[in-house]
């Protein structure tokens, strides 16, 4: 141990600690300010037991900077937590010490180091009570008596720190995180085979409206339940999904969102009092989908989140039930992300927007409807997948894996609120006091498959299925047919593995939580692989594990892919409204604008021809030599959730119809194409060729299992 170890054993001891001004009771979890009078209102001061623990590690570690990891190891018990939540903790006991950050007097930041407790620490002996009368007693004892009791202290000092650590262990595990509430009960609303989500509670009929799916190439159907008689009944019918669908204030509607194809429309059924639709009124039809839908105070209006165009981010909008006029709410900047969900206070006088931007961060708005003002804008370190108002609109729940987390929109305060024992896919509604609906997490969400070329007749076999347990995505093959490389996270960790049919799994790196990795590309000369981490450029050695960044995490750098020497790199960069081909040459680090408005492109296998893809749809086949010079090979709809790949003799593509998937191959030389299905009822086909093209790796959702539960806490 570094540092005056012998003081830190004292302290250890039953010892009045006192830190600058305040007087520490490591037992209440208290804080007693020496300048201000007893009988004053400040004089005491209340910490949260993790604020506590903090102080209580700062103190012992006096003298030194105490990094980030150390507290995650030492006060967080080696939990998982954010950056952030460490910042908020630090933020809390620096509140309560009114310390000012920018010139503090008590706890002092220094970047790469970590945290340094700088105020005078005090600490003297206690024989009986506590407070300042002690200190008289102990300068009026001998020196003999003090230089005594000093004598037993390394004695003593193993016995004293399993009590000192047992009371901060015990009094974390009594009160949990900060603000947080224990689980009271948590009960299953639904246990059907398959699927539950976007669901609804309405507390007067205790009934709840929700989707539900049995396998996964099915479709999301609309069901509701009663709890007090256990009923259930299915509402829709056909080849379409159901999706958020909310209850009127009387429970004998239900506004939805409905899904076909491609088209999407807002729906309100009307019930009657067995629970089936006597009614159903189209209000609005168009051509995307983001499911998000919530009623007017009013319930003469519905809200919801609209791309204008496909270039357009998500937005706000609010349409007249009755003239159906629509007008725009919201007006984000980032595109194409967006605002991708809002909710309505109770009280109808706040709007909740969950905004979406670059580098992985959603921004909570809380927009103040009668003035237009925005009360705040809280950015979060996680992605909630929606909000929830609570009852008497003080603020909003909002899920981040096994925590509910409540915003307080009195204070602007964001904290843990609740902690359960499994993850959540979300909080859908309040359920009375004290209870939410939530939907489980199922944390196998997609799995990366094998499948035979569909245009091949003869049968391929050795077809293989990557089953983890974790979120797989963006594969490529290696060098080694039998291998693939992929972005797979595990507990909320995202890594970059190499995974063998034969179940061998070797991980090359891997980044901290809520950071997204994407466009993985593997070059098979170089043993390196491209890829794209919050949109900054980088490159990975396979051999060495060695990770290089080629652009700043400022850029917007989309569809990065190799050169067929290894010696460059095409990608995509958003520079204004325009996007721009570039070509990045890895030795110098230089890189040049070649084609204005192209979203990605690839070397010809041989390397005489550049192909390119336009924001237009437009894919170009171009002289390497002279890229602008590009002819016309096919058409292919700009879409996050298809790709594109090449071999000597075709170009393959992904082309979606709602959430059926074609896959296209165009003759390079004669330009013939043909098409064939792909995937049914799926969200995206993004897939990867084999060097032979019998095989192709895709990503597909994993076989659905998730229910409905109440927590009450």
């Amino acid at each position: 141990m570094n540092g005056n170890s012998v003081n830190r054993e004292i302290w250890l001891e039953d010892n009045q600690v006192t830190v600058g001004q305040f007087q520490i009771d490591f037992k209440k979890t208290r804080l007693y300010n020496t300048e201000i009078a007893e009988e004053q209102e400040n004089h005491v001061i209340k910490l949260e037991p993790l604020t506590m623990e903090l102080l209580c590690y700062l103190v012992k570690r006096r003298g030194d900077y105490v990094s980030q990891k150390e507290l995650l190891d030492h006060v967080w018990d080696g939990r998982v937590v954010s950056d952030n939540a460490i910042r908020r903790v630090v933020k809390k006991l620096r509140d309560a010490l009114g310390d000012d950050v920018k010139s503090p007097t008590y706890i002092k930041t220094v970047p790469s180091k970590g945290y340094l407790l700088i105020a005078e620490v005090s600490i003297e002996a206690v024989t009986q009570g506590n407070g300042p009368d002690h200190t008289t007693e102990l300068s009026q004892t001998s020196d003999y008596e003090y230089i005594h009791k000093k004598s037993k202290t390394k004695a003593k000092a193993l016995y004293f720190i399993l009590i000192i650590a047992f009371s901060c262990v015990a009094g974390y595990a009594y009160y949990a995180l900060p603000s947080q509430v224990a689980v009271k009960q948590v009960k299953t609303v639904t246990s059907m085979s398959g699927e539950e989500g976007w669901a609804d509670y309405h507390k007067e009929t205790d009934m709840v409206i929700y989707s539900h799916r049995k396998d996964v190439s099915g479709f999301f159907g609309l069901y509701i339940k009663s709890l007090s008689t256990n009923v259930t009944k299915r509402l829709s019918a056909g080849d379409a999904n159901y999706y958020s669908a909310k209850f009127s204030k009387t429970g004998k509607q239900i506004a939805l969102q409905r899904q076909k194809g491609s088209q999407a429309e807002l729906v309100i059924l009307t019930l009657n009092d067995t629970m089936d639709v006597s009614n159903e009124e189209v209000i609005y039809r168009y051509d995307t989908l983001q499911p998000n839908l919530s009623w007017s105070p009013d319930y003469r209006a519905l809200y919801f989140s609209l791309k204008k165009e496909p270039d357009y981010p998500n937005t706000i909008f609010k349409i007249d039930i009755d003239s159906k006029r629509l007008t725009q709410v919201t007006y984000p900047d980032f595109n194409p992300h967006g605002d991708y969900f809002s909710a309505l206070s109770p009280d109808g006088l706040h709007l909740g927007v969950l905004r979406y931007s670059n580098y992985q961060r959603t921004h909570l708005i809380i927009l103040e409807l009668a003035s237009g003002k925005v009360q705040s804008n809280t950015v979060l370190d996680f992605i909630p997948p929606n909000i929830v108002w609570d009852d008497d609109s003080s603020g909003v729940y909002l899920a981040n894996s096994n925590e509910i987390h409540f915003f307080d929109t009195r204070t602007n305060e964001l904290n843990a609120h609740v902690q359960t024992a499994f993850g959540l896919s979300s909080i859908y509604s309040t359920c009375g006091d004290n209870c939410l609906l939530v939907g489980k997490e199922d944390k196998n969400v997609r799995d990366i498959a094998e499948i035979k070329n569909p245009f091949l007749q003869e049968n391929i076999y050795n077809l293989f299925e990557f089953s983890l347990s974790g979120k797989e995505g963006h594969p490529d093959y290696l060098a080694d047919s039998d291998k693939i490389i992929f972005r797979y996270e595990f507990d909320n960790i995202p890594q970059i593995v190499t995974y063998s049919t034969t179940g061998e799994m070797d991980l090359l790196t891997e980044f901290t939580e809520h950071h997204s990795i994407s466009n993985l590309d593997y070059h098979h000369a170089s043993r390196s692989v491209l890829g794209i981490l919050d949109h900054q450029l980088f490159v990975l050695d396979i051999n060495t594990k060695q990770i290089r960044y080629l652009t700043t995490q400022l850029e917007n750098i989309q569809n990065p892919s190799w050169s067929n020497d290894g010696r460059s790199i095409y990608f995509s960069r958003k520079e204004g409204n325009q996007f721009w081909l570039v070509r990045h040459n890895v030795d110098d680090g230089k890189s040049e604008q070649i084609v204005p408005d192209v979203l990605s492109a690839r070397e010809g296998t041989k390397g005489q021809y550049l192909f390119y893809h336009q924001a237009d749809g437009q894919l170009l086949k171009a002289p390497l030599a002279s890229p602008q010079q590009g002819t016309l090979i096919a058409n292919i709809k700009p879409a996050s959730n298809t790709s594109w790949h090449l071999t000597d003799q075709y170009v393959y593509y992904s082309v979606s119809d709602g959430y059926q998937f074609d896959l296209v191959r165009t003759d390079l030389n004669t330009g013939e194409s043909e098409r064939t299905l792909l995937l049914k009822h799926a969200f995206y086909a993004k897939f990867q060729i084999h060097p032979n093209e019998e095989k192709l790796l895709l990503l597909q959702r994993a076989a659905p299992s998730s229910d409905l539960y109440n927590v009450y806490f």
